[in-house]
């Protein structure tokens, strides 16, 4: 069950004058009063304690016009149902129905709607002082992913180790043949013989027939295979 209103508390409808409301109040005081209850029973005392509190919100409420204003649009925007606004002020506590302050306090609501507007407008102007940035931030990573898995003969060039035997060279260098005939690593910016892609002993073949382009029998009778 629902609280009752500051109006159903002084017995009065919303039509109410103000001079109506004030002699409400005065007849609801006068009954409730404390000071008629100290003589009888505790739980009476307490019922009267509790329904003074009541009536002196609801006065401190209707009695000023600004305030019974604000507490008329809360009572309409409760039977109107949750509305995206700001949250209803009306709660019950102890059983006193009492309005959130600050929906009394026009500033307030007012610096809450320019609060509202302010963040909105903040984060459209985010959205387009940084959207292009990230979007060629984006595009960017992307290309340079995609061209790292292009290069270099399908990523040959990562390849450090070569099974068979030791050539002296590590596998994919780029070298040079040198009188003997050995190898040996030179940068492959340079001018170069071949890049090392395999190697055998006698009887063996290089392992990757389709690229090599010369065999080169080294003077430790090892043939290195190189390719382009």
């Amino acid at each position: 069950m629902s609280a009752p209103t500051h109006y159903q508390v002084l017995k009065v409808t919303r039509a109410a004058s103000h001079e109506q409301i004030r002699r409400a109040y005065h007849d609801e005081a006068r009954k409730w009063h404390p000071d008629g209850f100290s003589n009888r029973s505790a739980g009476d005392r307490e019922l009267a304690e509790n329904a003074m509190r009541k009536v002196n919100e609801a006065w401190r409420t209707l009695g000023d016009p600004t305030r019974r204003s604000q507490y008329d649009d809360v009572l309409d925007a409760d039977l109107r149902g949750p509305q995206p606004t700001v949250a209803t002020g009306i709660r019950v506590d102890q059983g006193v129905t009492r309005v959130d302050p600050r929906l009394l306090d026009p500033e307030f609501l007012h610096r809450q709607r320019r609060y509202q507007a302010d963040t909105i407008d903040n984060h459209q102007a985010a959205a387009l002082r940084y959207g292009p940035w990230l979007a060629l931030v984006t595009l960017l990573i992307g290309m340079f992913i995609f061209t790292a898995y292009q290069g270099d003969d399908g990523g040959s060039s990562t390849q450090t180790t070569m099974a068979g035997p030791s050539l002296g060279v590590e596998a994919n260098a780029c070298v040079r043949v040198i009188e003997g005939p050995q190898l040996i690593a030179i940068p492959c910016s340079g001018v170069y013989d071949g890049r090392v892609i395999g190697a055998f002993e006698s009887g063996g073949a290089c392992p990757e027939p389709q690229r090599t382009i010369r065999e080169v029998e080294l003077s430790n009778g090892v043939t290195a295979c190189l390719g382009p």
